[in-house]
């Protein structure tokens, strides 16, 4: 089964007319810090970023764990995340880590790092069960001269776990004394719960904050849910405006706590919370690159619909500084996530890159991106945020990449499908065996990986059936699913009898290509004699 990479390819770099309106002015986020957690598997995070609280002792809770800088404990998986691991050993006493960016009051205390207003947020997968309590959230920067709670705490993302069925639930709230002097704190906070069959712990999450001089805006995937203002919260008890540190940890419930504490006669599988990233952004009058509206389409149509693992294009201005196709990187075996300084996230999400150009991006959505649910997609050129634009995804969006026919009469000008086909004849003939080349086949089986040509040994099939008609007949694919050596889809089948021309045009046959019950459409040249 052959590749098609010239192929592939020309139809991947073929512009078309950008979509939509250019996006109006907005303020840009530019990017001041962030980690990624792309060190090697087993490593711990990096010192310069990150110090440990180390201990028990309920910490002001009754928390039920020990913190420690175990490797066990915490660590870099090798696959771009950072994990916190909850153990629980054989004589019932829990382990687990607590990370901070601030020195004030560290066991360690290699990193100093704090920010006053921003955009802050994280990716992150959670653990879920009775007792289990992770957090990312933040600090005032001086708490070690005013204490808690006059020093302020913003809790970006807390998950109580099953006592308060919590399974698809976010809490953010923010945290200030209810008077000057006092030990008791407000909390000003809302809940937002995930899209129907959506949980914290199945996939990740964006949990973000947008914090300025008088307003702390709580988001979750891109999708606001709480603000906090000064008018929230009791008079003259605003705390937020001076710096704050981050901390992420994964804590366990104690019998004391509000949550509960997991069952000591039950099993207690590590419990893990992944961090795919932590970013900082901060605002700033520099113009980024700019989406334009319904900028984001799919790459071989240019159609709206799109699913994880199509390549999709994007459309605006300012998005590149320079043409650049050369994103392959041959060391990694993958298209690379960030070229030249541009990046596209899709809910936050890095995406390889396939094509640059000032105004027109390819890339290809992640595999593990959300279905049935507005996720953001933005681009990021030297460090400044484009607008954001929001898609939804489908479990297949199936299309096939295509050309503008030079053949001369009525099917001038007609777009039509690459079909390659054996024999020598200039038009597919009854018998022969054919190829089309798709985008938007959704998952297969292998499942295959952000960026990844496809392997050509087990061969990846669609997980789901694909069903082709062309010119009313009915067609079974000999094989559909990724090309191998490609990053694109490949169907083959035998070119039937039958094919009826279109009524209006006898050189062209419509078809269609279903799959999980989505379609897309097609059209092939059949030939100035019609169908066959």
């Amino acid at each position: 089964m052959r590749t098609v990479i010239a192929i592939a390819f020309a139809a991947l770099l073929a512009a078309a007319s950008a979509p939509a309106q250019p996006a109006p002015p907005q303020t840009s986020w530019q990017l001041v810090w962030s980690d990624e957690f792309n060190g090697p598997a087993g490593s711990q995070p990096d010192p310069k970023n990150w110090n440990y609280d180390l201990g028990g002792g309920g910490w002001g809770n009754g928390e039920a764990e020990t913190y420690t800088n175990s490797p066990n404990n915490v660590f870099q998986d090798g696959q771009g995340n950072l994990v916190i691991r909850a153990i629980r050993d054989s004589n019932s006493n829990f382990t687990s880590a607590r990370l901070q960016t601030g020195a004030p009051g560290a066991s360690t205390q290699t990193a100093d790092r704090s920010w006053q207003y921003g955009r802050i947020e994280a990716r992150i997968k959670l653990p879920f069960g009775l007792g289990v309590w992770p957090a990312f959230w933040m600090l005032g920067e001086n708490i070690g001269s005013v204490s808690w709670p006059a020093c302020g705490e913003v809790d970006i993302m807390e998950n109580f776990g099953t006592f308060f069925n919590n399974a698809s639930i976010n809490n953010g709230t923010a945290h200030g004394p209810v008077a000057t002097g006092s030990a008791s704190d407000y909390g000003a906070g809302g809940q937002y719960t995930l899209p129907p069959g959506e949980t914290v712990s199945d996939d990740y999450h964006v949990y973000a904050i947008q914090w300025s001089e008088n307003s702390v805006a709580f988001y979750v995937d891109g999708s606001l849910y709480y603000t906090a203002t000064p008018a929230v919260v009791p008079a003259g008890q605003w705390v937020f405006n001076a710096p704050f540190f981050i901390l992420l940890n994964l804590a366990i419930g104690g019998p004391s706590t509000f949550l509960g504490t997991p069952d000591p006669n039950a099993p207690f599988a590590n419990q893990d919370m992944l961090v795919d990233y932590v970013r900082v952004y901060q605002a700033v009058a520099t113009a980024g690159p700019a989406i334009n509206a319904g900028g984001i389409v799919d790459a071989a149509s240019f159609g709206p619909a799109l699913t994880p693992g199509s390549l999709a294009s994007i459309f605006g201005t300012g998005l590149a500084t320079a043409d650049n196709e050369a994103t392959f990187d041959y060391t990694a075996g993958a298209f690379s996530e960030n070229i030249s300084g541009v990046q596209v996230f899709v809910n936050g999400a890095a995406s390889p890159l396939i094509h640059l150009s000032p105004d027109q991006l390819n890339f290809a959505v992640p595999w593990d991106s959300l279905v049935g649910t507005p996720l953001n997609v933005e681009v990021m050129l030297n460090g400044v945020l484009s607008n954001a634009v929001p898609i939804t995804l489908t479990s297949a969006a199936p299309s096939v990449f295509g050309f503008v026919s030079a053949v001369p009469g009525p099917i001038y000008q007609v777009p039509v499908a690459y079909l390659t086909c054996t024999g020598d004849a200039p038009y597919p003939q009854p018998g022969t065996y054919c190829a089309l080349w798709g985008n938007g086949f959704g998952p297969t089986n292998p499942p295959l990986t952000d960026g990844t040509p496809a392997a050509a040994s087990p061969l990846p099939w669609t997980a789901n059936p694909c069903a082709l008609t062309i010119g009313g007949v009915a067609i079974q694919p000999q094989y559909c699913g990724a090309a191998p050596g490609e990053v694109i889809y490949q169907l083959n089948f035998q070119y039937p009898s039958g094919i009826a021309a279109d009524p209006t045009n006898s050189a062209v046959a419509s078809g269609t290509l279903t799959i999980n019950g989505n379609t897309g459409n097609l059209t092939i040249i059949v030939g100035p004699g019609g169908g066959s």
